[in-house]
């Protein structure tokens, strides 16, 4: 199913109806602005960053879930490497096809747009596939590095699609990813031969069919002593964030075995003692879409409210529990569900 904008989002983003067409540097592609043929924008900076967007983050997570891959960065969830993608509020272009589709796209910011994503949406403004410039990046053998990446020009287009869709259907996508940036342009545009052999291009168009549905955790991934009773108070729709048991870390790996606990952490926190066992989802839904759903999955919990967090406190056969929800806006909402066993 195709995910659809709200019009509100969409009359964000085809604001800018005094911007200039965009010239820029296509690799044997349609040309971007020309008699006929789709024509590029930039659009002015809105409010919130096009990753920031609620809606725009909600239309992403349909369309691939919470699936994770290694594009631009190794083994992540997809969403989170698309919305980083597009996170510059001042490189937002908006290109208009013939037919009514349109292709919203930003980049990563700080890299000159090596990184970069776009929305394809079609006339009615549903999402329709989306693009993702990137590296294959992977985690090196020897650890020295954050993660190894295919350098320029080995980049990969990877178009993400719902399942059964016809590659055609995304080819303003692979105009759009042959379309280079300012910067990457004028490199390849570069009169010195060796910096335009090193400039970016589009060596290979890979097409993934997104997984709306697939899990966002595995029970293996639960700490020890984490009660089956308080599972479904793990929402499927977010991944495993972190995880403690007996008052010490045990996901992230790096830091498994110090206390789960910072005495900050503990100052903030009305807790005689600590939980017994603890685990913290991330998840891209909305946080007002998230306390709606807890209120139905802690019925009976009494509800505290304070600024961006939330905080349920309730009992079951277990012994007693809460579910704080801590609304991070760009990087998600976490979702921390502790538990302390019955003495």
């Amino acid at each position: 199913m195709n995910a659809l904008i709200p019009k509100t989002i969409a009359s964000l983003l085809l604001l800018a109806g005094a911007a200039g067409a965009v010239c820029a540097h296509a690799q044997g592609a349609a040309p971007v602005a020309s008699s006929g043929g789709p024509v590029t924008t930039e659009l002015p900076a809105p409010p919130l960053r096009l990753s920031e967007q609620p809606r725009i983050r909600s239309a992403v997570i349909a369309m691939v879930g919470y699936a994770r891959g290694s594009y631009t960065e190794a083994d992540t969830l997809i969403a989170q490497q698309v919305l980083e993608g597009m996170r510059s509020r001042h490189d937002i272009t908006r290109t208009v096809w013939p037919d009514g589709r349109k292709v919203i796209a930003s980049v990563n910011g700080g890299d000159h747009g090596e990184e970069r994503a776009a929305m394809l949406l079609d006339a009615e403004g549903r999402l329709v596939a989306l693009g993702l410039v990137n590296g294959h990046c992977n985690v090196p053998p020897t650890g020295d590095k954050p993660k190894v990446c295919k350098p320029a020009p080995q980049t990969v287009l990877s178009i993400f699609q719902p399942a059964g869709a016809k590659q055609a259907d995304a080819e303003p996508l692979v105009v759009w990813g042959k379309t280079l940036p300012a910067f990457l342009a004028a490199m390849a545009d570069s009169d010195d031969p060796a910096k335009a052999a090193d400039a970016q291009k589009i060596a290979s168009v890979e097409y993934i069919a997104g997984q709306p549905d697939v899990p966002g955790w595995r029970v293996e991934q639960l700490p020890a002593g984490f009660p089956a009773s308080l599972r479904p108070l793990l929402v499927q729709t977010a991944e495993v964030n972190s995880t403690a048991s007996a008052g010490k870390i045990v996901l992230p790996k790096g830091l498994a075995g110090k206390p789960m606990r910072t005495a900050y952490e503990q100052s903030q926190r009305n807790e005689p003692r600590l939980p017994d066992a603890e685990v913290t989802l991330r998840s891209y839904a909305d946080l007002g879409t998230l306390v709606d759903a807890y209120r139905e999955l802690a019925k009976g919990a009494s509800v505290e409210e304070g600024g961006r967090e939330i905080v349920f406190n309730g009992t079951d056969g277990a012994g007693r529990y809460s579910v704080r929800l801590r609304d991070a806006k760009e990087t998600g909402v976490f979702i921390t569900v502790s538990s302390w066993k019955r003495k």
